[in-house]
């Protein structure tokens, strides 16, 4: 029996089309492309297909952003905007254009803290888009992390029995802001986020990022580096 069903028919070529795995690179022939890089023009509301003149997008998140990003079409100030405007004060939107305007953005703090949340995110697949950005902040210091890291798993975290004594003052908010995202409650507010007393400008640049996080997902990483 011979390998197509099709063979020597009109028909050969479109099963051998239909037989081949996804993404599989041809060997020896042909000419084989890494991905397709769009630009900002492709990247206009027109040319989606839940576009409809004279109504608004009827999506609650596009679902073009990870591209959007990536072509430039779109600025973070915008995802920043509407995450903490109108209800940013004057001083909490002095401190946002500080801390992101006019240069590249970086989301981790360092390289482990981008290791550590990696590797827990791929473990911890089925977290919630709120838990994981509870995990971006608690995995930014070695201090957390060792505190909580047997205190969680893919449904959440068990914050009741964390012990914070001899926790730098520092860090206090970066860990009231990882619970405040994880469980929704108002450990910390954006009163707190423009006081830099209450918040460092590092502990500040890492919640924004979180909050970020939690509302756009992993597609808001794209920005990094630009």
């Amino acid at each position: 029996m011979t390998r197509y069903f099709m063979r020597d028919t009109p028909l050969c070529q479109m099963e051998q089309q239909m037989m081949t795995p996804p993404y599989f690179k041809p060997r020896g022939h042909g000419r084989y492309y890494p991905g397709f890089q769009y630009s900002r023009d492709d990247m206009e509301c027109p040319y989606c297909m839940n576009f409809r003149r004279n109504h608004p997008c009827p999506l609650e998140q596009c679902v073009c952003l990870d591209e959007r990003i990536v072509a430039g079409a779109i600025d973070l100030n915008e995802f920043v905007r509407d995450c903490f405007f109108p209800e940013a004060g004057v001083q909490l939107q002095a401190r946002l254009e500080r801390s992101f305007n006019g240069c590249s953005i970086g989301f981790f703090l360092r390289d482990s803290h981008r290791e550590r949340w990696q590797h827990w995110r791929a473990r911890c697949y089925r977290m919630s888009g709120r838990n994981l950005a509870a995990l971006f902040l608690l995995t930014a210091y070695e201090d957390i992390w060792r505190r909580m890291i047997w205190k969680f798993d893919a449904r959440g975290f068990d914050f009741q029995s964390v012990q914070l004594s001899g926790i730098q003052p520092e860090l206090y908010s970066v860990y009231q802001a990882a619970k405040a995202i994880s469980t929704g409650s108002h450990n910390i507010t954006l009163a707190d986020l423009a006081s830099p007393e209450l918040v460092t400008d590092e502990a500040f640049h890492l919640i924004v990022c979180a909050l970020l996080l939690a509302k756009y997902g992993d597609a808001i990483l794209n920005f990094e580096g630009k």
